[in-house]
């Protein structure tokens, strides 16, 4: 049964045309259940129906010419009420809808179930018998957990059809649906970058040139077996010779008697080189998985090697052709510092990534840099839109393919809007941190990127609210030395004389990887990551502060932070180890050294509640919003399937803050908020009534949020603060804040 599910929903994914995968989908059903009629109607959200999109066992005539209502029916039953509905009378019951189009007259045993991606119902799948019967447990778990996995490979079956039948010059507008990581629009052309080099990241598309593509296999092909040769030149010593004989069939298996053969008829029948040879290999592996010999069976492994290794030779050969556009929309599977490093600043203008959400590293990254990004794209084949002009809505989360140009004018007005605003903004930048009343704001930068570009109008700043130390450790292929980081560490303390400086020490792990020190765990975010993993490495530590302190000799403006913290032993040990930095680097100079003050980042639950310790044995903590809202709903940041979940503005966040700011202002503990919600409208007027009053935010967003705190009073929003405490949702939170910047008149003119 396992096999079978999987065999179905293989061929599904594999089909570019959508009517055609759905018209094998519903034979191939009625084949493994030995039913009499299987159909699928997909729901159409604009019209409100569900269309019968194909069966096999109702009248083929009604395919694409049968609507049923969303309350209409029992197929709009099943919609509503998304749960299986298994009926053994269905023309008796009082929801059967009596549609002579389809001729369903002879059937009585009806099994309908949802298909549902992302708490959207998509469709319902069915099946039909005319014998008077409920089907039993295994067939509607069947069912069931087909319609399960189908969801994902149906959500965007249309964009990937449209997209696979034309070539990318004939491409029609049309529109994915992401996560809003960073606000603002943007109009480039897609750059891939580093794909993932596997036949799940590619999609079925039809090339004009089929001679061209031909060619490009044989050198894939040419350049493989070469690969191969130099492979049993260098195992031959090592391995007997029937263990090498792999590596002839190989050979055998690319000449054109035997894949390479079939490779050649899909290409001449359309399809391009990585399309052909997707749909060659995966259908050669499926046929040995299925035999029931283990032997042969294992055979499906070495099908999938070997077209692996042709894959990344046509890969490799097309990204080393690709020149990189002006406007780059740098789109991958997980946008990391090291991509961003790789595109020209001046040039990349948005980021698309497939993973992560609005809190994943990379979102941070993009707001850092003051750009568009959408995250979370899971049904954006990663090298299908390769070249293409795209429109980023990082408002929205919406990404554009291939638009046209008269939307391409509209956006564009859209984007000399915010610039508008960001002038309006930054006409301001030289006034005061102040609210309407006078009520005075240390509003601080987060940097660590890149320096020069998050370092514009230092003079209007408080400082650097945090420096996130592990960019030059992530943009390199070693750990860094020390002389390298006394360097960086310099030239930043340098950039803010006489304004403090907070450092945040090594805080790698969860999203964070370093590549050449890799971290492996189930998960990650509850695993290995900043201060455990430093202090279990007292060497990293211990090089990292010293570095400090040696960049902070004659400036003094250093502050240390030690993220990651859940425990007061593991503030006790890190200050031993900074003692001991700071005990060497006295003893190697032969001079005294000043004592930077030391925080801790406020983002494990725990440290809230040890509070009152905290505060004797360090100076400051700062908190970090996005690992505290993270860990307080338990919702992985990076997981889109949750992203709906992760909201700093759900009530609990709001108030484990409000409570902290109370409980630091009586300890007379110093308190400010580094956190992404630092740099929103909506969060920094929270923040503010609950009296916090310094904030560190990306440099983007500096200017507006100065601009939006000098236009309230400290009055309105103490009134404010109880009754947004009050709410008991996320959404009624927003709600309730956008109500506030309406009725002041500053909504429209905050459109992040």
């Amino acid at each position: 049964m396992l096999g079978q599910l999987r065999r179905i929903v293989q061929d599904v994914a594999q089909e570019p045309v959508l009517q055609s995968a759905l018209a094998g989908l519903v034979t191939s059903i009625k084949q493994a259940l030995v039913t009499e009629c299987c159909s699928v109607y997909l729901a159409n959200y604009e019209q409100q129906h569900f269309m019968l999109m194909a069966t096999d066992g109702l009248n083929r005539d009604a395919i694409g010419n049968i609507a049923i209502g969303f309350s209409e029916g029992l197929i709009g039953w099943v919609g509503q009420r998304e749960e299986p509905i298994n009926l053994a009378k269905a023309h008796l019951h009082p929801r059967f809808k009596v549609t002579p189009e389809v001729s369903e007259d002879r059937f009585s045993a009806f099994l309908g179930c949802p298909i549902i991606h992302h708490r959207k119902v998509l469709g319902v799948l069915t099946i039909q018998q005319a014998a008077e019967r409920v089907f039993n447990e295994d067939e509607e778990s069947f069912l069931v957990t087909l319609a399960a996995q189908l969801a994902s490979v149906l959500a965007n079956a249309e964009m990937r059809q449209a997209a696979s039948e034309s070539s990318p010059s004939q491409i029609q507008t049309g529109q994915l649906k992401g996560l809003p990581g960073s606000p603002g629009i943007a109009i480039g052309q897609a750059y891939v970058l580093q794909p993932a080099n596997d036949f799940n990241a590619i999609s079925l598309k039809r090339a004009d040139d089929p001679e061209k593509e031909l060619a490009h296999f044989y050198r894939a092909v040419k350049i493989t077996k070469a690969e191969f040769n130099r492979l049993a030149e260098r195992m031959s010593g090592h391995l007997p010779p029937d263990a090498l004989a792999i590596f002839d069939v190989y050979h055998q298996l690319l000449d054109a008697a035997s894949l390479g053969r079939e490779i050649e008829q899909q290409i001449a029948q359309g399809w391009c080189a990585k399309s052909a040879l997707k749909r060659v290999v995966e259908k050669f592996a499926r046929q040995f998985d299925d035999m029931d010999d283990a032997y042969l069976r294992e055979r499906g492994t070495d099908i999938r090697d070997l077209g692996q290794r042709v894959l990344n030779n046509l890969l490799d050969t097309e990204q080393r052709k690709i020149k990189l556009p002006q406007q780059v929309v740098l789109v991958a599977e997980n946008v990391t510092a090291t991509m961003l490093a790789e595109v020209p600043r001046e040039q990349l203008v948005a980021i698309v990534s497939l993973k992560g959400s609005v809190n994943s590293h990379a979102a941070i990254m993009a707001r850092a840099l003051g750009i568009p990004a959408v995250m979370g794209v899971n049904e954006l084949p990663l090298l299908h839109w390769q070249g293409q002009r795209l429109i980023v809505d990082g408002y929205q989360g919406h990404i554009l393919l291939s638009p046209v140009e008269a939307i391409c004018q509209e956006y564009q007005r859209l984007i000399s809007e915010d610039a508008e605003l960001n002038a309006r903004y930054l006409a301001e930048i030289a006034k005061p941190s102040q609210s309407a009343c006078g009520s005075a704001f240390n509003l601080m930068v987060n940097s660590g990127l890149a320096i020069e570009l998050e370092t514009t109008n230092p003079e209007y700043t408080g400082g650097v609210g945090l420096y996130r130390t592990e960019f030059p450790f992530i943009m390199r292929s070693r750990f860094p030395t020390e002389q390298e980081q006394i360097e960086l560490y310099r030239k930043v303390l340098e950039c803010y004389p006489d304004k403090p400086v907070i450092m945040r020490t090594l805080d790698v792990g969860g999203d964070k990887a370093l590549p050449y020190f890799s971290i492996i765990e189930e998960n990650p975010f509850l695993g290995w990551r900043g201060i455990r993993l430093t202090l279990d490495h007292p060497e990293i530590f211990l090089v990292q502060i010293r570095a400090m302190l040696k960049a902070n000799l004659a400036l003094n403006n250093l502050h240390i932070l030690l993220p990651m913290i859940s425990d007061l032993a593991e503030v006790d040990e890190s200050i031993r180890l900074i003692k001991q930095a700071s005990f060497e680097v006295s003893d190697e100079l032969c001079i005294e050294l000043p004592k930077p003050k030391i925080g801790v980042m406020i983002e494990v639950p725990s440290i809230i509640y040890q509070l009152p310790e905290l505060a004797q044995k360090v100076d400051f903590c700062s908190v970090g919003t996005n690992d505290l809202t993270q860990y307080l709903l338990a919702v992985d940041r990076n997981n889109p399937r949750v992203a709906g979940l992760y909201d700093a503005m759900h009530p609990a966040v709001l108030r484990a803050l409000y409570q902290l700011a109370q409980q630091a202002k009586g300890l007379q503990f110093p308190v400010s908020v580094c956190g992404e919600l630092a740099g929103e409208a909506s969060g920094v007027l929270l923040l503010a009534a609950m009296g916090y009053s310094s904030f560190s935010m990306n440099s983007s967003n500096l200017a507006k949020i100065k601009w939006l705190l000098r236009r309230v009073e400290m009055s309105e929003l103490a009134l404010l603060l109880p009754e947004v405490l009050a709410c008991q949702s996320a959404r009624q939170v927003r709600q309730h804040m956008q109500r506030f910047l309406d009725q002041k008149h500053l909504l429209s003119q905050l459109r992040a």
